[in-house]
Parts: structure tokens; C-alpha cells; sequence
């Protein structure tokens, strides 16, 4: 019941990330031109130092995101939930926030035990398959419950 009620809150909170302000804002660069685009590896590397001088966190990154239309590029960090948007012609990081979803998202789908506490994910599948058998013995139990005071009320008329 309470896994039930964690998956159903946090599924809600995920829905509308975006208007409740879970998810960090995208911001845009002043000019956007392709032609002075720095590389990859240039990002990479701001992006690990900056979190290791500045923010004295882990370094190691999950995922560059490319906003080719906002001239950003966002960073996720695999240790920990800092969203970290670097302008991606003049190299400057231009926001650094916590993004809120992606602890829901953890919450959501059972891998924040494993986030926190190991680097497999055995908790996240204990964690679904344990909510889903219990949501297909809910249902069916449901009807059952539902079908069967109509099944005795026609036994006992007919």
C-alpha cells in the first residue's frame, strides 16, 4: 500500500514537473552561432573541473544535453542531482541548480536505494516487481470482490 501510494504521488509530481518548477528552467545564450560552437570535450572538461573546484562534488558526468536552439548545453552528474548549463559558443556556465526530478524520478521507479547504497539495480527491480504483483493481485482481487455479491444475488433469484 505505502509503495502503491509512493509510485502514485511522485508519477503525479513527475507529470507536472515542468509547472511546478521541479525541473530547472533552460536558459538561452545571447548569440547563437553554429560556426563558433565549442567541442564536446571542451564541456566535458569545464563541466568536471567546475564541479570539482566550485562545487566540491563528485566530477564524473551522466549525460551532456544539447540545446542547439538556446545555445546550452546541460550537464547531469551521475553522483549526485546538479544540473550544471554552460553556453556552448562563449563557454561561460551560466546556471547551476539541483534538479528535483530526477530524485522523484529515482523515488519513482525504486533506484534511490540503489543511488545511495549500491551500483546495481537489484533494489529497483525487487522494488517493481514487487509493486506490480501486488497491483495485479489488487486488481483482480478487486473484481472479484466486485463480481461475486452480483453472481449470489442472480443464483439467489433465479
Amino acid at each position: 500500500m505505502v509503495l502503491v501510494l509512493l509510485i502514485s504521488i511522485s508519477g503525479l509530481l513527475l507529470g507536472i514537473k515542468d509547472e511546478i518548477g521541479l525541473k530547472p528552467q533552460t536558459e538561452s545564450a545571447t548569440q547563437i552561432d553554429s560556426d563558433q560552437w565549442i567541442s564536446i570535450k571542451r564541456i566535458d572538461s569545464i563541466a568536471k573541473v567546475y564541479a570539482q573546484e566550485q562545487l566540491h562534488l563528485d566530477s564524473q558526468i551522466d549525460r551532456i544535453d544539447i540545446r542547439p536552439s538556446k545555445g546550452i548545453a546541460k550537464i547531469l552528474y551521475k553522483k549526485h542531482f546538479t544540473e550544471l548549463q554552460i553556453d556552448i559558443q562563449t563557454a561561460e556556465v551560466v546556471s547551476v541548480s539541483t534538479r528535483a526530478d530526477h530524485f522523484i524520478e529515482r523515488l519513482h521507479d525504486g533506484s534511490i536505494i540503489d543511488f545511495y547504497f549500491s551500483d546495481t539495480n537489484a533494489s529497483k527491480i525487487i522494488y517493481t516487481t514487487l509493486v506490480s504483483l501486488g497491483l495485479v493481485f489488487m486488481s483482480i482481487s478487486g473484481y472479484l470482490l466486485w463480481r461475486n455479491p452480483i453472481k449470489i444475488k442472480r443464483k439467489k433469484r433465479g
